[in-house]
C-alpha cells in the first residue's frame, strides 16, 4: 500500500503542479497600490486574499492554456500520455502479476506429494510470469537441467522486458515536454519582438514584457509535466528490476529443489 500510494501521489504531481502554477501566474502584486498613498498615512496591514473556488482555479488554468498558444494543446496531450501509462502501470506492475505470494511454496509442497497435475492447475489460477514458468518446468521435468533452466530463464526475460518497454513511454513523455515547452517560448519571444518592431518608436517595454511573459508560460508546463513523469519512469523501472530479482531467486531455489536434487539421487 505504500507503494501504490507513492506512486499515486507522483502522477497527482502533474495536476498539483499545473493548478499551483495557474494560481501563481495570475496573482498580481499589490505593492501599486500601497505606493501610490500618501508619505503622511501609514501604510495599511496586507490583507489576506481569499482561498480560490475550483470553479476560479479552472477558469484560471484555462485562460494560462489560451495563453500558451497552439503548444500547450501539445503539451496537454503529453501530460494526458503520461497520466494514462502511469496509472497502467500502477494497475498492471504488481508482485501479484510477476511473482506471486505464497506460489512457489504451495507448489513445492504438491511436488514433494508428486502432484504434478495440480501443480499445473495451480499455475494456471493464479496466472502470472512464475506461474507459466512453473508450467514449463513440470510438463518439462524429465529433460535435462541445463535446457530447463535456460528456457525457464528465456521465459521471465521475455515477459520483463515487455513490463520494462511499457515504463518507456513516460520517459519520452520526460524529454520531449521541456523542449517542447522551450520551442514554444522560442515562438512566443520571436512573436514579442516582431510586435515591438512593428510598433517601432512608439512601442514601449511592457508590450515586450507582456510578450515573453506569455511565452515563458509553456516551458513552465513542459517542466511541470516532465519532472513527475521522470519520477513515475524511475520509480516503475526500479520496481520492475525489483521484481525480477525476486522471480530470479525463486526460481533458481525451485530448479536447485526440484531437479538438481533428482539429479544428485539418480547418480547414486
Amino acid at each position: 500500500m505504500r507503494q501504490r500510494a507513492t506512486v499515486v501521489a507522483i502522477v497527482a504531481g502533474l495536476a498539483w503542479a499545473g493548478a499551483c502554477f495557474a494560481a501563481d501566474t495570475t496573482t498580481a502584486p499589490t505593492t501599486t497600490q500601497a505606493a501610490s498613498q500618501p508619505a503622511s498615512q501609514p501604510a495599511s496591514q496586507p490583507t489576506t486574499r481569499p482561498a480560490k473556488s475550483l470553479q476560479e482555479l479552472s477558469e484560471e488554468w484555462f485562460e494560462l492554456l489560451k495563453k500558451g498558444g497552439n503548444t500547450m494543446l501539445f503539451l496537454a496531450l503529453l501530460s494526458v500520455t503520461a497520466l494514462t501509462f502511469a496509472l497502467e502501470r500502477l494497475f498492471r506492475l504488481r508482485r501479484g502479476v510477476i511473482v506471486p505470494r505464497g506460489l512457489s511454496a504451495a507448489a513445492s509442497r504438491l511436488w514433494r506429494e508428486g502432484k504434478y497435475d495440480e501443480i499445473i492447475a495451480l499455475a494456471r489460477r493464479r496466472g502470472s510470469t512464475l506461474g507459466r514458468i512453473l508450467e514449463f518446468i513440470v510438463r518439462h521435468r524429465e529433460n535435462p537441467v541445463a535446457d530447463i533452466s535456460m528456457t525457464a530463464g528465456d521465459i521471465a526475460a521475455v515477459e520483463l522486458r515487455y513490463h520494462t518497454r511499457r515504463c518507456y513511454p513516460l520517459a519520452v513523455v520526460a524529454t520531449l515536454s521541456p523542449l517542447l515547452g522551450l520551442l514554444g517560448t522560442v515562438f512566443g519571444m520571436i512573436e514579442s519582438f516582431d510586435v515591438v518592431a512593428i510598433a517601432g518608436a512608439l512601442g514601449d517595454a511592457s508590450q515586450l514584457a507582456g510578450g515573453i511573459s506569455k511565452a515563458l508560460i509553456t516551458t513552465a508546463a513542459g517542466l511541470a509535466i516532465a519532472v513527475p513523469s521522470l519520477a513515475a519512469y524511475h520509480y516503475f523501472r526500479e520496481r520492475t528490476n525489483l521484481f525480477g530479482d525476486m522471480l530470479e531467486k525463486e526460481v533458481t531455489d525451485l530448479v536447485v529443489e526440484w531437479l538438481m536434487a533428482k539429479e544428485g539421487t539418480d547418480a547414486d
